[in-house]
């Protein structure tokens, strides 16, 4: 997993010029852009997904893990789970809703079945938003500021781990962690 913001983009909201923290700031950066991907449910980078299975439930709706969706390279049906040729859903048949992470059918549904539905698709930000960027260094700063005790829930000593209490985390960067987190849309 790349993180969310450069070494340098810290570095430069911290004023720091050398390179006497930069091991630090690093393992902040790493795991601070973890656990951001963890807290929001999704993976920010843009990629390609291949092959995800979902349960067809009868609607038109398909809601895909990672958003928002780029494009969609290929759209199976088959309650049979071969996903031959002739359970490729044509591309004029479906709907995009990006941001949503949405697939929605025109005119058809998808067969109720278990792991029927597979989707291969292209999902996230090529250029990560600037809001959330500013969280995340503005969450890196204040864990790197307050490392003795600031927000920590639990700590280990091998390999270095630090859990965050969310609780702690200051109100602007939950706010904008809240615009990004993945909530799963109830079909209609």
């Amino acid at each position: 997993m790349a993180g969310l913001v450069t070494l340098q983009q810290v570095k430069d909201y911290l004023e720091i010029t050398d390179a006497t923290h930069d091991a630090l700031l690093q393992e902040f950066l790493d795991r601070l852009s973890a656990w951001v991907e963890s807290y929001c449910g999704r993976v920010f980078a843009q990629a390609a997904y291949a092959d995800e299975l979902h349960d067809g439930d009868g609607t038109s709706r398909l809601v895909v893990k990672q958003r928002p969706i780029v494009s969609v390279a290929s759209l199976f049906d088959d309650i049979d789970r071969q996903f031959g040729a002739g359970a490729q859903i044509d591309p004029e048949d479906f709907v995009i809703y990006p941001e949503r992470g949405e697939i929605r059918l025109d005119g058809l549904v998808f067969a109720q079945g278990l792991q029927n539905v597979k989707a291969t698709y292209t999902a996230g930000f090529a250029i990560i938003p600037l809001d959330l960027q500013q969280a995340v260094i503005e969450l890196i700063a204040d864990r790197f500021r307050n490392k003795e005790h600031q927000g920590i829930r639990s700590t280990g000593i091998g390999s270095f781990r630090v859990d965050y209490d969310e609780a702690e985390l200051p109100a602007e960067i939950k706010s904008v962690l809240h615009r990004y987190r993945n909530a799963r849309i109830a079909a209609v």
